[in-house]
């Protein structure tokens, strides 16, 4: 399996051809020590059934999944997650800090171009593809996968809304669902579960041996949305930042032993997807591109191809260093050079950031 690697002080990685799948995600911090929150899958170095998917076989980091989802509209697509997450990808371009690819095939007619990049100072990797023609709606969205090695603290820029999918995604007896399903969560503090109680989801892992999955609308409002990940204690914060017109929604993906068929077989534990999308839930390309409860509010959970046109999805996710007790991320704003994280005890950290690749001119997609 090919993997084409980029660095710079602060950061490196490898993007496979595979999905293009993010691999071997690493920020240096400034006390020497070395973080690799990223996943991957248990079974990544495994021999695996002929008919397991790509983007199962090889799970880890990030990458794009187009259609996200179901693939049940796409004639001769029934992988999950569609071509971008399953084909190769070609290598276009290749320095020691930025590549670019091209995915092996189309996607709704539509041709599909990756650029990865990372920039010295700062600690982040930025994220850009493009959809080159191509007809018709197509639920998307990047599928970041986190390791709990150590409880993390989750926040999330101001939201429209948050709650469960219509259905819970595990039951038995393939494995276990914790949440209530459905249900509006007011409070992030008090998502109510299955067997009466509640849980605070601010917090992964909250529970043992289960499968859930919720999901956050993002104000459509703000210049920029962002999702944060504290880990307590060591010293570092992960956050991601996205244009919450382009990708509204972020769809929570909580996998902590709650699968207990292949190649899951309960050892897929303290996992969190953090996966910055535009779709209905993780419910697939028919759900999504219908008439469905969010896209008759206006909540796009579906983008559009054109004939002649492009849609441009940019994304960028990183590391800041942070004091041992920096606590859940309250805010995130602009600064000169970067980004201010500002935890709940009023605590605040900088990160170096080009905001201008999640809000300047390019980033906008044409729908």
């Amino acid at each position: 399996m090919k993997a084409w690697p980029i660095s710079a002080d602060g950061v490196s990685l490898a993007v496979i051809e595979t999905g293009a799948q993010l691999s071997d995600v690493r920020f240096s911090l400034a006390d020497g020590r070395v973080v690799a929150p990223m996943h991957t899958a248990p079974w990544a170095d495994e021999p695996l059934p002929a008919d397991t998917p790509p983007s199962l076989r090889v799970l880890r980091g990030d990458f794009l999944c187009a259609p996200f989802g179901d693939s049940d509209v796409i004639p001769g697509e029934r992988r999950g997650h569609g071509l971008t997450a399953n084909g190769q990808w070609s290598l276009v371009a290749h320095s020691a800090q930025s590549l670019d690819l091209s995915l092996n095939g189309e996607v709704m007619g539509a041709a599909v171009t990756a650029h990865v990049a990372v920039r010295p100072g700062h600690r982040a990797i930025y994220q850009r593809h493009v959809f080159s023609g191509g007809s018709g709606r197509l639920p998307l969205g990047h599928h970041a996968m986190l390791r709990a090695d150590v409880p993390l603290k989750l926040a999330f820029s101001r939201r429209r809304w948050a709650g469960t999918p219509p259905s819970p995604i595990e039951t038995p007896p393939a494995g276990r669902s914790a949440l209530a399903y459905p249900q509006d969560i007011r409070d992030l503090h008090h998502a109510r579960l299955a067997n009466g109680g509640e849980a605070d989801i601010r917090t992964y892992p909250f529970a043992e041996g289960h499968e859930d999955i919720w999901m956050i609308v993002a104000d459509e409002e703000l210049p920029f949305a962002w999702s944060a990940a504290t880990a307590s204690g060591a010293g570092w914060v992960w956050f991601a930042v996205k244009d919450p017109r382009v990708l509204p929604e972020t769809v929570l993906w909580l996998s902590n032993g709650g699968r207990d068929y292949a190649p899951w077989s309960g050892r897929h534990r303290r996992v969190i997807g953090i996966e910055e999308v535009c779709s209905y839930f993780h419910l697939g390309h028919r759900a999504s591109a219908a008439d469905n409860p969010f896209a008759a509010q206006g909540i796009p959970t579906s983008a559009e191809l054109k004939p002649g046109s492009a849609l441009v999805v940019n994304y960028a996710f990183g590391v800041a260093e942070a004091p041992a007790d920096f606590g859940a991320v309250a805010d995130i704003r602009p600064a000169q050079g970067g980004l201010t994280l500002s935890d709940d005890a009023g605590h605040s950290i900088f990160a170096p950031f080009d905001l201008s690749h999640i809000t300047g001119p390019s980033s906008r997609d044409h729908r």
